[in-house]
């Protein structure tokens, strides 16, 4: 039999695992994604000069933390653009509980040729060497979607250290006794939803090497994305009058942002956003507070009432026999949704 052997330790072929490899697989490991045509936000936005302001106090990089929906990515990513020196130089990653610094720093692959595996650096690496290798001045950047999903320390492994200003440059060895340095030109944004981690607590040396920057929900940008869209003054009133009113509760876990309320330009597309959306949050946020939820409840029919049940249709088994007419399932099905004590 081909496969047995005298030797304790032989080494496998990509053939003999079962495996294929191919130099697009192997290749995309390393490849910058199409770089996408990402508008630059203009020096006057408010929080890109707080970015620039925290780069300038030396941190190491920053991070846009606040409630789902207050456009934290969007915001990272047209950060990203603008500082950048052009859009190849910007890297995205999304960091989920299973990223590992296998992942993030070095880790072994499939070799192109299929003999084996082969030690391949990953995205941080790839990114330090090409911001060293460019001109000194031009900027680049990782940005790291959800960077608290994961245990952040263990993914950056040695580099946390030399991601600090006053040690960019500095050589130092990876886990595999390979030598790397951190540019001064690697600049590193990352977003956050502070009650949706992976571990219990950021790492504390991450959180003392970066700024924090809060994104917190906002009636003047709900207004504005309402508006935009010609929605009746109106109704953006009532909807913004919600919006407040959920963010007065004290459970910080159901302040979510203006972005959810994207598609509520009348009662009719509002009544889809609270079933398709605005429930399912809030009933997961309010899993422990069953008050809080029926408090919510109560909020949301203030400004957007049940939909008037259909007009009543007798069944056709009971024409002209006095039976009570049966309310349509969909109109039965958003009452028992909105009940306050449902």
């Amino acid at each position: 039999m081909d496969s047995v052997t005298q030797e304790r330790v032989r080494p496998l072929s990509i053939g003999q695992l079962g495996l294929s490899t191919s130099k697009t697989m192997v290749g995309a490991l390393g490849a910058n994604p199409e770089p996408r045509d990402v508008e630059p936000l203009p020096e006057t936005d408010s929080v890109l000069i707080d970015v620039r302001a925290a780069l300038d106090m030396g941190f190491a990089g920053v991070i846009l933390s606040g409630p789902p929906g207050t456009g934290k990515s969007y915001y990272a990513e047209r950060i990203a653009h603008t500082i950048a020196d052009n859009p190849d130089a910007v890297r995205v990653v999304q960091f989920h509980a299973s990223y590992q610094y296998e992942d993030f720093m070095q880790g072994f692959a499939p070799a192109i040729d299929g003999s084996g595996f082969e030690l391949q650096n990953k995205i941080f690496p790839i990114v330090c060497k090409a911001a060293e290798e460019g001109p000194d001045e031009a900027i680049h950047v990782i940005l790291i979607d959800e960077i608290s999903r994961c245990d952040v320390a263990r993914v950056f492994g040695e580099a946390l250290t030399y991601l600090e200003p006053d040690k960019r440059g500095r050589i130092f060895h990876l886990a595999s006794g390979k030598e790397l340095s951190v540019p001064k030109n690697l600049i590193i944004l990352a977003t956050m939803n502070p009650w949706d981690k992976g571990v219990d607590e950021l790492d504390v040396a991450l959180e003392r090497r970066f700024a924090q920057i809060d994104m917190l929900p906002s009636s003047k940008a709900l207004r504005e994305i309402l508006t935009a869209k010609k929605t009746d003054p109106t109704f953006v009133e009532r909807i913004v009058t919600f919006f407040e009113a959920i963010q007065a509760l004290d459970d910080e876990m159901v302040h979510l942002g203006h972005a959810y309320f994207n598609n509520c330009v009348d009662e009719e597309s509002a009544r889809r956003a609270w079933a398709f959306r605005l429930l399912p949050f809030f009933t997961k946020a309010c899993r422990l507070e069953r008050e809080m939820l029926n408090t919510i409840k109560r909020h949301w029919l203030k400004v957007v009432p049940l939909q008037p049940a259909a007009a009543a249709q007798p069944a056709p088994e009971a024409v002209n026999d006095g039976a009570t007419p049966a309310v349509e399932p969909a109109a039965a099905d958003q009452a028992a949704q909105l009940q306050p004590n449902a």
